[in-house]
């Protein structure tokens, strides 16, 4: 009973805390943005946008799915999508502890010790941070023209951990010790799917801000590293705004600077306000979509297993 009660307690504020996210948002400039752009082909890079974000969930899942692996548990499909989406709504709420301590709580119902759950969470964040930064590179060129190729020695970081998975370890102990958290345990060479992964799940998760963008005008071309890289940046950003759940105002300012190199202000303004709604409709829509065929397949082999061959 204690337990449906928290649990029901935390869809209360997670649900409040989407509603305040998306509460005094101006959406006004909207309507005068579209007009005269065909609705079908609006509508079409819409849901594009949102597969494209439901990609990057997927993908993003997988990589911390990996993590865990690699901190030395492995969850099932169905388990792990119920604590991965569970952290993902808590982020909606004002702090940066609330997904860790859903993880916690949840991964010690599914048997998970809390000192692993706690390596994973880490890592993951130190993942999340050099891989999205390391796309936020992309949109250099667009930004600072000629003078951007320094920016490949910025690239080195994640070219050393790919190589030396180790690092990452380093690193998320010295995250830890920040954090005032156990140091990780992990296995190294578990790590580098994981960062191959959250590299793909941002560079989905670009594409669907480049969707939008295209949308309402943007030149398809030169507007597809700007947005990819910004992306990255914009939501790393976020990420240290611990002041803000889930970086709200922090990313859509630094996607308004960013796009605003390409678009007008106002159309830039309506795609950063257009990708987090996006966002949030596809994470609602990809959570219970991936719950629902976890619970098929977990039912098909539970079927299964019952299925005992009759001997003649």
């Amino acid at each position: 009973m204690r337990r449906r009660i928290v649990t029901a307690a935390f869809a209360v504020a997670t649900i409040a805390a989407i509603a305040w996210v998306l509460r005094g948002q101006d959406w006004s400039v909207l309507r005068t943005t579209l007009d005269g752009r065909p609705a079908g082909f609006v509508v079409t890079m819409g849901v594009l946008a949102l597969l494209a974000n439901a990609v990057a969930l997927l993908a993003a899942m997988t990589s911390w799915r990996q993590t865990l692996r690699a901190a030395g548990h492995e969850l099932t499909t169905m388990d792990a999508t119920r604590l991965y989406f569970a952290g993902q709504f808590a982020k909606y709420l004002p702090g940066k502890v609330f997904s860790l301590v859903v993880n916690l709580r949840m991964g010690r119902t599914l048997g998970v010790p809390a000192a692993r759950m706690a390596s994973a969470w880490v890592l993951t964040l130190v993942i999340g941070v050099l891989t999205g930064a390391t796309i936020g590179l992309l949109a250099g060129p667009e930004l600072l023209g000629a003078s951007a190729g320094w920016l490949i020695l910025a690239a080195l970081p994640i070219v050393a951990a790919l190589i030396r998975p180790s690092l990452l370890s380093t690193a998320a102990t010295v995250a830890a010790r920040v954090l005032r958290r156990p140091a990780p345990e992990v296995n190294p060479d578990g790590v580098r799917p994981a960062l191959v992964t959250q590299l793909l799940s941002w560079l989905a998760a670009g594409l669907q801000l480049w969707l939008i963008a295209v949308a309402v005008g943007a030149n398809p071309v030169g507007s597809l590293l700007l947005c990819v890289g910004a992306f990255g940046l914009a939501t790393v950003a976020g990420m240290f705004a611990v002041f803000a759940p889930e970086g709200i105002g922090v990313r859509e300012v630094l996607l308004l600077a960013a796009l605003g190199v390409s678009l007008p202000l106002p159309v830039a303004s309506v795609v950063a306000l257009s990708s987090r709604l996006i966002v949030i409709l596809s994470e609602l829509l990809t959570a219970l979509v991936a719950y629902g065929v976890a619970v098929t397949l977990q039912k098909q082999s539970q079927d299964s297993s019952k299925a005992v061959p009759v001997r003649s």
